[in-house]
């Protein structure tokens, strides 16, 4: 009897470990795969790219300066692009401080947003911003984004 409840102690501390440890690699995945998704809206934003769009859910909203559903925030860069000769825009992006929330599938992404102009880098303006995504059969779609500007001033 001894033994069995031995056996039993170990098998079971055995499957938690597994299973802890297997917990643990799905979210540093998924944490991998957010991080990806940030970059690539970053660098589709600053290009003016809509291909990105494919990133955000479909009832996405944006909550910054003015609020944006999906279809607005793709007039606005279309817009921009234009604006600005079919190309960049002046400046550079670049997400600082990123921390990633998991919560099942839901995720919560925060950093601050630095915009570098170009080809005068000393301007320089942050902002503090909060993703929030949603995981489904496709993958992790960006559902909510809220921007303000940073308290501290330029990151470092």
């Amino acid at each position: 009897m001894r033994k069995s409840s031995i056996l039993l102690l170990v098998l079971g501390t055995v499957t938690m470990v597994a299973l802890e440890s297997s917990l643990q690699s799905a979210q540093t995945q998924d944490e991998q795969q957010l991080r990806q998704i940030e970059a690539t809206v970053a660098k589709c934003e600053q290009q003016n790219d809509v291909s990105m769009m494919s990133l955000f859910a479909d009832d996405f909203v944006f909550s910054g300066r003015r609020v944006l559903s999906n279809q607005e925030l793709e007039e606005a860069l279309k817009n921009n692009l234009v604006a600005h000769g079919n190309g960049p825009n002046p400046y550079t992006i670049e997400k600082k401080n990123m921390q990633v929330y998991l919560f099942g599938d839901t995720a919560v992404v925060t950093y601050i947003k630095e915009y570098r102009q170009t080809p005068d880098t000393k301007k320089v303006f942050d902002e503090d911003d909060t993703d929030v995504f949603k995981k489904g059969t496709k993958g992790w779609f960006l559902q909510f984004s809220k921007s303000s500007p940073a308290a501290n001033g330029p990151a470092s």
